[in-house]
């Protein structure tokens, strides 16, 4: 707390606000735990910005919907009822604070709302989440079944997707799922990391600790779809994952029985050792008529204080319990009446022990006082055991406190009105005044000593304080006194004084009390009444008077009796305070002093009226409610205002080099307040037609001089006739008259502003000149150069304005002229100084000539030039040129009016030169010629060199098809003229059939353009065959940027060409009867044209002993025939043929001198004598005009009609050495996976039998595995190539197995039994076994667990062999559980080894 507001206990043994941990005399089973620390935290409620028209009080008592925050602040939420056991300690939750929420424009999605609506966007965002999730966990397990496998390919699809996602949903903005760009990179980052540890670290620490929980999840989905009828394993099918997760049910071992031995009957008062309060408000409420009224005796008992008392045992038939009285210490026996009335909370009973129980008995009291069990009884009399040692419950009473004021003496201001609310008047100091000694007394009531928790609210600033230790002498007692005295209710009381230095509302409130046994009761309105709880004090502000801002504390104001002025003025005061407000203040008039006094009902316009003059001095001030002091010590001085006069005087000025009087010196000495204004008249009475000039005359001087000079002779009279002051701004009248004869002294001043700043050589000018004074005049004058001075003089002058002629100047640079003397008609001279004008004479015009080199200006044809310009002139004027061509005797004219545009136009081709070039001053020419010259015209054509001729064109040898689109068939020269570089467009006609009429319209018509230096050339298409005819259309250069047409003026520009089609064929397979033989896309070709043959040999059908070879010459006659088919073209053909086998080397099959279009390929035994994969494709065919076609790409894909060939062998299966297959007894148990090895080339078809159902499936790896997951039988039957045809198969029958059920064993009913003995009962547990015996079986007794997910420890373990019996039963009188942990019959186990 700041500024002196705090909280001072007076009266107390503490002399400040602290917090300490009281702890009381040991007695048994009570101890008080320390107090919490100080908390002091303002709040700021917002009170100062509600209406100032409602007080606090009246906020805090408003009944209203809209509570205010004070309101809030100071509302109790506790219902009207005594303390229940559950109320005690706790802590009311702080006020709430306020708090306001700015409306803020939501974020929108970059799809609008009326294309699609927010939750639907919503909606599908995170559909498409969900199912890329879903797609994203399907490979990762997929990948995760195949043993330290990885994927590059997943990791760079899945950071591609998930990229992808995360963007969309960055640039969307759907409300609710708005990504951010911190967000943004942070999910990246997280999604490299996830698709790194999934798809590419197989070992990482993420992928082990995943790995099972998604194994476990994905092998539950697909055991549920398996378990759908028909349609699940049709869906499911043989899923690895079933396998690498299939789990023997739990049923196999059933039940588990656990005996717990009952203890001996057991009572305890009050477990938690707790000391409780009760409320003594509430102690004997129960009167006469609440028997009468149904339920008011349960609502009653709710209320009532009851000690609870564990009973573990049989049910009491009598409890007796001991009270002592902590007034006299006196202890008392008492009985509990009725039992069965009581409230029980039973946790537990036991039928099987009779009427055994595990209950809490709550014993009601109306009194403090110490209480403990006496005897506890059943119905048969035997007394329960109690806790050792047990201490004593001590029931105190609740804590309880009020506020109250306090007496002050008869000069106070404080009061308490008749509504309980107290007023004072605000103290200027701390050390004394009104409740210097206390306002306001705490006074509390319980176990002492007591902690009081008090809020004050100083105009809504809240200041909470925690009041420590209160009575805390008072239970200071001998030891040989009564024990139990300490724990009486006693009385204290805690003063409070504030310093109310600042003024406002004050309120008390009491928020809680705790007593010294950490007993904290909550005071609320709705219990201990408004009035008791809280206080509330106005301190009333003392009222101030001060001096309104502007008055002139440091100068007097005037009283005048002017129409403009104020004769009385209105000191401003500035009030605080309670209207109304009293004044006292004084008037010293110098004679006396007067004490006044005025009283204000406003102080928006106090103000004192000042009409007599004085110093106004304040004294004191007093409101509605308290007595202040003037907070300005300054006065105000009022002073009377006198009329202004003034006093006039003059004095002749005598000139020096002629006599008489040029004028006077008028001197005004005035009376008054500055500044004077004084207003005359003045006349020349020699002019008796002209008017008076009025003339004013102003200063803050009371002497000022006026200096009369006048230009013109004669007499002039001054009347002065009125004279102002700033008391008298209307002015006094006032007759004064001054007259003085002037001789007015010649003069000549130079108008430099009407004559030319600068002339030519050789040229004249006239200066301007005005004359003042008597006519006639007399004028010399001087003009300066820098090489000569000379001096003029011009009499007889009888205007008073003359130009004076100057010049001719010929010489250059600046001429001045100066004013020398004037002489009047009185003979009366005057030297003149500084009265002079400069005159610039150029030294010569512009000089120009032509600016362009010996190339001279090149134009284009139909274009516009401008030849450059060299000029030397002067900035400031315009420069006039005029040229003519030496062909031409037209004059051309220009102006050049910045340095800019230093060029002039070419009228066309030809010489030009200049004519003349001037400013304002004639100037010189350079007479040399400049050239213009127009450019040509860009040409191309074809060169003829390399070229053909027939009748009516040119044309190129024919050429071949070219083997590829990049492959240039030719080039064709071109001849260029202009200046380089060209661009070149031509059009490239295109005729398919090379037989059509050249005038014909061709296929395709394509415009094409290069750009090409000199010597160029033009590429030749020869991709596809035809006729290409190239004709030039238009050419640009760097002179003529614009395309420009060629037009064949005797130039070649159309050329034709011929492309021959290259000859190109097709492998074909033909069966042995001629027919074709059309099959699947091969492992080698990458296009569904070629075709696949695939042969089916039986195992040992080529034996390694007999050698290929010959094994290769039997199957020959079966095999198909390959034959290559030429399109038409030229024949005879030659063709090459590459037979590429899936290991080994590579060969090349020549094939010559084929005559026709179709011939059969003949593959020698060396090249394909053995099983495996080849390939069969062309490598490139020839015809005889020695065009050649060639079947590659640069793609590197194998093209050209290849045929893929396979023999293969048929495929074998043995059961894997590590799987329970390999059993010479074929014999295995459900669980159990059977796993074979595949022999041959995969993928292959396998078809077996489970319990007479015939399955299919593929396998990919070469490790056949089945799990058997049910008991009967298992068959594999058939094995096959899955590529190949249907009958490359092999079939066994050796291959099945008989599928054993596991064992079973169940504890009883095969459930959890729980059973509760006393001590030497015996107890028989059965047990049941399923299966084939002899049987095996392991149990065990484990202690009992304190937690049903605790493993407790083994007591004992018993292992029981060969059982040909399918029960036995477990005899014991000992605790524990028992259960089974192994069972074993004549083929299976659980669980499994």
């Amino acid at each position: 707390m700041s500024g002196g507001q705090g909280l001072t206990p007076v009266g107390s043994p503490n002399r400040r606000v602290q917090r300490r941990s009281l702890a009381p005399a040991h007695s048994p089973g009570l101890e008080s735990p320390p107090f919490p620390r100080i908390s002091s935290k303002p709040i700021t409620t917002g009170a100062s910005s509600r209406a100032l028209g409602s007080s606090f009080v009246e906020r805090v008592y408003r009944n209203t919907d809209g509570a205010s925050e004070v309101q809030q602040l100071l509302a109790e939420s506790s219902p009207a009822k005594p303390l229940s056991e559950a109320d005690i300690g706790r802590v009311p939750p702080p006020p709430p604070r306020p708090s306001s929420v700015a409306a803020a424009k939501g974020p929108t999605s970059a799809i609008p709302a009326t294309v699609l609506d927010i939750p639907s966007q919503r909606l599908y965002a995170l559909s498409v989440v969900g199912l890329l999730a879903a797609w994203k966990i399907y490979e990762t397990i997929g990948l995760s079944l195949e043993s330290g496998q990885t994927s590059l390919y997943l990791f760079i699809k899945w950071c591609i997707l998930d990229f992808a996602l995360l963007y969309a949903g960055w640039r969307l903005h759907i409300p609710k799922l708005r990504i951010t760009t911190a967000m943004l990179y942070g999910l990246l980052a997280g999604s490299v990391f996830l698709n790194l540890n999934m798809f590419l670290f197989s070992s990482s620490v993420l992928v082990l600790a995943l790995k099972p929980v998604g194994l476990g999840v994905a092998s539950s989905c697909l055991r549920s779809i398996k378990s759908v009828p028909l349609v699940g394993p049709w869906l499911v099918g043989d899923s690895e994952l079933l396998i690498d997760t299939f789990q023997l049910d739990d049923e196999h071992i059933l039940g588990r029985h656990t005996i717990h031995i009952l203890p001996h009957s057991l009572a305890h008062m009050n477990p938690t050792g707790k000391t409780m309060c009760i409320d003594s408000r509430e102690a004997g409420q129960r009167t006469w008529y609440s028997r009468l009224v149904p339920g008011s005796s349960h609502r009653l008992q709710e209320r009532q204080l009851t000690i609870p008392m564990l009973i573990n045992g049989t049910r009491p038939a009598s409890i007796m319990y001991a009270h002592t009285s902590f007034e006299t210490g006196v202890r008392q026996v008492r009985a509990v009446k009725n039992i069965n009335g009581l409230r029980i909370e039973t946790v537990a009973s036991y039928p099987a022990l009779g009427n055994w129980v595990l209950a809490t008995y709550y014993l009601p009291v109306a009194e403090e006082g110490a209480y403990e069990i006496h005897s506890v009884r059943d119905s048969r009399g035997l007394e329960f055991r109690t806790v050792a040692g047990a201490q004593a419950t001590v029931v105190v009473g609740c804590p309880t406190a009020h506020l109250s004021w306090r007496e002050q003496d008869e000069n106070s201001t404080f009061a308490v009105g008749s509504d309980g609310h107290a007023s004072i008047c605000q103290r200027v100091g701390s050390s004394s005044g009104d409740g210097a000694l206390g306002l306001i007394d705490v006074v509390v009531e319980g176990f002492a000593p007591m902690d009081v928790s008090v809020v004050r609210l100083v105009n809504g600033h809240r200041e909470a304080m925690e009041l420590d230790g209160i009575g805390a002498k008072e239970t200071e007692t001998d030891a040989d006194e009564n024990q139990w005295a300490r724990f009486q209710r006693r009385t204290s009381a805690y003063t409070l004084s504030d310093a109310v230095l600042q003024a406002g509302e004050y309120v008390y409130r009491l928020e809680s009390v705790r007593d010294a046994a950490n007993h904290t009761v909550t005071l609320s309105d709705t219990t201990f009444g408004a009035s008791a709880i809280m206080a509330r004090m106005v301190v009333h502000a003392r009222p101030r008077v001060a001096w309104a801002s502007g008055l002139p504390l440091s100068s007097s104001l005037w009283l005048s009796d002017d129409r403009q002025r104020a004769s009385h003025h209105a000191l401003g005061l500035q009030l605080t305070g309670q209207a109304p407000w009293t004044v006292d203040y004084t008037i010293d008039t110098g004679a006396q002093v007067l004490h006044e006094s005025r009283t204000f009902t406003t102080a928006t316009a106090a103000a004192l009226d000042a009409r007599q003059a004085g110093v106004y001095s304040l004294v004191g001030v007093r409101d509605s409610y308290c007595a202040g002091t003037p907070v300005d010590m300054g006065r105000v001085t009022v002073e009377r205002a006198v009329r202004p006069t003034a006093n006039v005087s003059s004095t002749a000025i005598m000139a020096r080099e002629c006599g008489g009087e040029i004028g006077a010196h008028i001197t005004l000495e005035f009376t008054g307040r500055p500044p004077f204004v004084v207003t005359y008249r003045e006349r020349n009475l020699r002019n008796t037609q002209g008017r008076a000039a009025t003339r004013v005359v102003r200063t803050h001087q009371h002497r000022h001089v006026l200096a009369l000079t006048p230009s013109e002779t004669g007499t002039y009279e001054l009347e002065f006739f009125r004279v102002e002051d700033d008391n008298f701004p209307s002015g006094q009248p006032m007759f004064e008259v001054i007259r003085q004869v002037v001789h007015a002294q010649p003069s000549a001043t130079i108008y430099a502003t009407r004559m030319p700043s600068a002339v030519c050589r050789g040229d004249s000018v006239k200066v301007p000149v005005k004359l003042s004074g008597e006519a006639p005049w007399q004028l010399t004058y001087a003009v300066a150069h820098a090489d000569h001075h000379a001096t003029f003089n011009i009499t007889d002058i009888g205007d008073e304005r003359h130009s004076i002629a100057v010049g001719p100047l010929d010489d250059a640079g600046e001429h001045t002229v100066d004013l020398v003397r004037v002489t009047d008609a009185r003979g009366c001279a005057r030297e003149l100084a500084g009265n002079s004008a400069t005159v610039r004479v150029r030294a010569s015009g512009p000089r120009a000539a032509f600016g362009c080199d010996s190339s001279g200006v090149r134009l284009r044809e139909g274009g516009d030039a401008r030849i450059p310009i060299s000029l030397s002139a002067a900035a400031e004027f315009p420069v006039e040129l005029a040229y003519r061509r030496l062909d031409d005797d037209t004059v051309f004219h220009a102006t050049i009016r910045h340095a800019s545009s230093l060029s002039v136009p070419a009228h066309g081709a030809g010489q030009y030169v200049l004519v003349s070039a001037r400013d304002m001053c004639p100037g010189s020419v350079d007479t040399v010629p400049c050239a213009v010259h127009v450019e040509p015209r860009p040409r191309a054509w074809f060169a003829t060199d390399s070229l053909l001729k027939s009748e009516n064109s040119w044309y190129l040898p024919s050429t071949c098809e070219a083997a590829s689109a990049e492959t240039v068939a030719g080039l064709l020269p071109l001849g260029l003229s202009g200046a380089g570089p060209w661009r070149v467009e031509y059009f490239v006609d295109y005729w398919a059939d090379d037989t059509v009429q050249r005038d014909s319209v061709p296929d395709r018509s394509t415009l094409r353009s290069a750009l090409v230096l000199d010597p160029a050339v033009l590429p030749i298409e020869g991709r596809a065959p035809g006729r290409y005819r190239y004709r030039l259309s238009t050419v640009s250069d760097e002179r003529y940027t614009r395309p420009q047409p060629i037009a064949k003026l005797g130039d070649v520009v159309a050329v034709e060409h011929t492309v021959t089609r290259s000859p190109t064929a097709v492998l074909r397979a033909y069966s042995k009867d001629g027919k074709p033989l059309v099959g699947n896309g091969g492992l080698f070709n990458r296009r569904s044209r070629s075709q696949s043959v695939t042969h089916c040999l039986a195992p040992g059908q080529l034996a390694p002993t007999s050698g290929e070879s010959a094994a290769w010459a039997r199957a020959r006659d079966h095999l198909p025939e390959f034959r290559i088919e030429f399109s038409p073209g030229h024949p005879p053909f030659d063709a090459w043929v590459e037979v590429l086998p899936a290991s080994g080397k590579t060969e090349v099959v020549e094939v010559l001198a084929i005559p026709g279009h179709s011939h059969p390929v003949v593959l020698p035994d060396n090249v394909a004598s053995r099983i495996g994969r080849y390939h069969l494709r062309l490598l490139r065919t020839r015809d005889a005009l020695g065009c050649e076609h060639r079947y590659d790409s640069s793609a590197g894909d194998l093209v050209g009609g290849g045929i893929d060939i396979e023999y293969i062998e048929a495929p074998t299966v043995r059961p894997a050495s590590s799987s329970p297959a390999s059993r010479p007894d074929r014999s295995v148990c459900v669980g159990d996976i059977l796993a074979f090895d595949l022999r041959g080339l995969g993928p292959w078809s396998i078809d077996y039998l489970y319990n007479n159902a015939r399955r299919s499936t593929t396998a990919t790896k070469r490790l056949f595995r089945r799990i058997a997951d049910v008991p009967g039988n298992f068959t594999l039957s058939r094995v096959c190539h899955h590529n190949a045809a249907n009958d490359c198969c092999s079939e066994f029958d050796d291959l099945s197995y008989a599928v054993n059920d596991i064992p079973r064993i169940r504890v009883g009913r095969g459930v959890d039994v729980h059973q509760d003995i006393l001590e030497g009962d015996l107890v028989h547990i059965p047990l049941y076994l399923t299966g084939r015996p002899p049987f095996t079986f392991t149990w065990q007794r484990r202690a009992l667990a304190s937690d049903s997910n605790t493993k407790s420890k083994v007591l004992e373990s018993h292992t029981v062999k060969d059982l040909d019996a399918y029960e036995y039963t477990i005899t014991t009188s000992s605790e524990g559980t028992f259960e089974v942990t192994f069972v074993q019959d004549q083929y299976c186990q659980y669980p499994k080894a």
